[in-house]
C-alpha cells in the first residue's frame, strides 16, 4: 500500500469540486440528439464530425435565444448576486500536454453564438498549445509543491474570483460551460456522464451511437437551479436538443458556418 499527500494540482482540483457542491445546485438531463443531418454533411465532405466545436456553437446560440442561460451565480461575502454578462462566451476545459506534464486548464471560446466554427476550432487549438507554465492561474499551481503558501495563494485567488463578478467579467469567463474531457467515444459504449460546474449550464459529449440507422449523441447535461427555474432549465434543454438535430435550415447553416 502506498499512501501519500495529493499534489497542489490534486488538492486543488477537490478544492474547487467542494466549491462547486457548495454554492450551486445542479440538476442533470440525459439528452440524446439525433445529429443524422450534421453527421451525413460532414461525411460528405470526408471530415468528421467536430462535436466539441458545434456543442459550443450550439451552445452559444442557445444563450443567445434564452438569455436566462448567460448567468453566473455568485454567493459573494456581500450577498448573492447574480452576474449576467453582456457577452457570450463558452467555458471550455482541456487537458494541456507539455513540457512533460498534463495539466487541466479552462479555456474560454469569446462570442461563440457569432463565430465560425472554424473560428472555434482554431481557439481550441491555440489553447491546446499553450504552454502550461504561462497560464493565469495554472502558472501558480504547475509544478509547485504542496504547501501552506500555495495552497493559500489559490485560496485566495479563487475568493477573488468568486466575490468580485467584475474579476470574472474582466477574464472574459463565460456563463456557460462545454465539456470535451468527457469524450468515451468507443465501439459498442453506451454511456452517458454529467458535467457539473460554476456556471448556469454546463453540458458534456459522450459519445456518438447508431440507433435505427440514425447518429445520436450522447449528452450529460446539468444547470444550475440557484441561476433560474425548472421551466425554463426544461426549455433550454429542449431547445438545445432543437439547435443540434438541426432539422431546421436556419440552425444547420448557423452551424456548419
Amino acid at each position: 500500500m502506498s499512501v501519500r499527500q495529493a499534489t497542489l494540482e490534486e488538492w486543488f482540483l477537490v478544492y474547487q469540486l467542494d466549491r462547486i457542491k457548495k454554492d450551486h445546485f445542479h440538476l442533470p438531463f440525459n439528452l440524446d440528439i439525433d445529429i443524422s443531418r450534421l453527421s451525413n454533411h460532414f461525411q460528405k465532405l470526408g471530415e468528421g464530425v467536430p462535436i466539441t466545436a458545434l456543442m459550443i456553437k450550439a451552445a452559444g446560440l442557445l444563450a443567445e435565444e434564452i438569455p436566462e442561460v448567460n448567468r453566473v451565480v455568485f454567493r459573494t461575502f456581500y450577498g448573492l448576486r447574480i452576474m449576467e454578462p453582456s457577452y457570450i462566451s463558452v467555458n471550455l476545459p482541456i487537458m494541456i500536454r507539455n513540457e512533460g506534464h498534463s495539466f487541466i486548464a479552462a479555456t474560454v471560446v469569446k462570442n461563440a453564438n457569432k463565430s465560425s466554427l472554424q473560428t472555434i476550432k482554431e481557439q481550441i487549438k491555440d489553447a491546446l498549445g499553450q504552454k502550461v507554465s504561462q497560464l493565469r492561474i495554472g502558472k501558480y499551481v504547475f509544478k509547485k509543491k504542496n504547501n501552506f503558501y500555495n495552497r493559500f495563494r489559490l485560496k485566495a485567488i479563487h475568493w477573488l474570483i468568486k466575490n468580485f463578478p467584475k474579476i470574472h467579467e474582466n477574464f472574459g469567463g463565460g456563463a456557460v460551460s462545454v465539456s470535451s474531457l468527457m469524450n468515451l467515444d468507443a465501439p459498442g459504449l453506451n454511456m452517458t456522464m454529467m458535467a457539473y460546474g460554476p456556471t448556469a449550464f454546463t453540458i458534456g459529449s459522450c459519445n456518438v451511437i447508431e440507433r435505427d440507422g440514425k447518429k445520436i449523441l450522447k449528452v450529460g447535461l446539468a444547470y444550475d437551479h440557484c441561476a433560474f427555474n425548472g421551466e425554463i432549465g426544461v426549455s433550454a434543454a429542449t431547445q438545445f436538443n432543437k439547435i443540434l438535430t438541426a432539422t431546421e435550415d436556419n440552425y444547420f447553416e448557423r452551424l456548419i458556418s
